[in-house]
């Protein structure tokens, strides 16, 4: 028995525990002990909060209590997570909650070093999210006690970034998803839980408690069609009929009962595999009116898309921009929409740039106050020779060295010396956009920044 399961593959899923609300109090031990929120963009929603501030969803709740019969109740949010901020805001003004705007370029800093430090700890690793890495353990049992490398995990990250972590171990992706949602809410597991070590009947028992709601892949409505047909546990799933569940939903259901039953379908990804769309959109901090300042704002999702398409070496044909005023206001509504058809295929920023500038006269109108903007790349394919068209122009900026060149050290400057470094002209000056997202609980971005480096006295 313990030949065969030297032979299986082992995975571990490293999650970072309330990663944002984390990052935060690595700078500010104090808030350890305090409730941490997180919002969106715009201070709008919480978006992360730390234990301490989720388990005041049952003041929150109380709260429902008291309102009585003659209450409003569906003006009250259940839970805090997800919730617009305004509607909470009492209850984290009263519990003294740090509450924070959403500060990317810090989480992207220390996703980027928890990963690297991850990718020390195992021969491969699939970078999952900004939080969560799958790490390969096989062989590793035979030198290691896994739940004791689990530990050795979690402790590392913590004395080295300050970030706590759960690790999750299974003989697949989706037991090793399973297991890290129970080392967080099992407090007996002190954050590390290896169901390999676990028989069929210990496992089977673990399953059962699990409900169909908590399983990796298994969405609301899923869930819902799943408890219409009787299955309400990870347990009743592991022990349905892949073939017939297959053929009533799809081959992606018959996998994860595989993987419930410790068969392994879903390999490790080293390489993330390119987007096949790309798109760069935020909400104004303030609706906008004026022409100049909307297309100061496209130019800039139109350079931040352009920029992701060259990480991935991939070249697009179609440009997509679109506009939306408010839904949720009484002004005047306008949804337009746009999409240009590239000659060759291209990720070259100027050409794109010019692409979306021309896109946003044709569908622009004034007399709106719209609220938000998105530039979306397509047609997307790897980057390499492509068969120019007889009938058409050489290209000015596919396939061009010289644009090529200039592409390379406008993002080299921009990754060395800091983000907006060099800009183009049609952006507007980056700190001083008046349709920039409003982050008026903005933390510094300690890392990334020198002059926002992190100071002791």
């Amino acid at each position: 028995m313990a030949n065969h399961n030297t032979q299986r593959p082992i995975f571990a899923l490293v999650d970072g525990n309330a990663f944002y609300a984390s990052c935060q109090i690595v700078f500010n031990p104090s808030l350890a002990t305090r409730p941490v929120v997180v919002l969106s963009n715009n201070d709008g929603c919480i978006v992360a909060a730390n234990q301490i501030a989720k388990d005041l969803n049952q003041e929150l709740l109380a709260k429902l209590g008291d309102l009585g019969s003659g209450g409003n109740r569906a003006a009250h949010p259940k839970s805090m997570m997800f919730q617009p901020y305004f509607k909470v805001k009492w209850l984290l003004d009263k519990h003294r909650a740090a509450v924070f705007s959403s500060n990317y370029e810090l989480y992207a800093d220390m996703s980027n070093r928890m990963h690297r430090l991850l990718a020390e700890m195992a021969p491969k690793q699939e970078i999952y999210s900004i939080d969560e890495s799958f790490l390969d353990l096989s062989g590793l049992q035979t030198s290691y006690n896994l739940s004791e490398y689990g530990q050795l995990i979690k402790t590392r990250v913590q004395q080295e970034l300050g970030l706590p972590v759960a690790v999750g171990i299974g003989h697949s992706k989706t037991l090793a998803k399973l297991a890290n949602h129970l080392a967080k809410k099992q407090p007996q597991n002190h954050g590390v839980l290896d169901l390999t070590v676990l028989d069929k009947h210990a496992l089977e028992a673990l399953l059962a408690q699990v409900d169909i709601n908590n399983l990796w892949g298994i969405g609301k409505n899923l869930a819902l069609k799943l408890r219409a047909d009787g299955i309400q546990t990870a347990l009743a799933l592991r022990q349905a009929n892949p073939k017939i569940l297959r053929k009533k939903y799809t081959v992606v259901m018959e996998r994860i009962i595989q993987e419930l039953n410790g068969e392994s379908c879903l390999p490790l990804e080293s390489l993330a595999s390119a987007k096949k769309q790309l798109i760069s959109s935020r909400s104004f901090g303030q609706p906008q009116s004026d022409y100049h300042s909307v297309e100061q704002a496209v130019v800039s999702h139109t350079l931040n898309a352009a920029h992701k398409l060259r990480r991935q070496n991939s070249v697009c044909q179609i440009l997509h921009l679109y506009l939306r005023t408010n839904p949720f206001s009484d002004t005047a509504q306008y949804h337009p929409h746009h999409q240009i058809g590239l000659v060759y295929p291209s990720d070259n920023s100027i050409l794109l740039s010019k692409l979306a500038r021309r896109a946003l006269r044709s569908i622009w109108r004034d007399g709106f106050a719209y609220h938000k903007v998105g530039v979306m790349l397509s047609e997307i394919t790897p980057k390499g020779a492509f068969q120019q068209d007889l009938f058409a122009q050489s290209p000015k900026y596919s396939a061009n060295p010289q644009q090529e060149k200039l592409m390379q050290t406008l993002d080299q400057i921009n990754q060395t010396q800091g983000r907006n470094t060099l800009f183009f002209a049609a952006q507007g000056i980056p700190q001083k956009n008046a349709w920039q997202m409003k982050r008026l609980r903005m933390s510094p971005r300690y890392t990334t920044r020198w002059d926002e480096i992190l100071t002791v006295r």
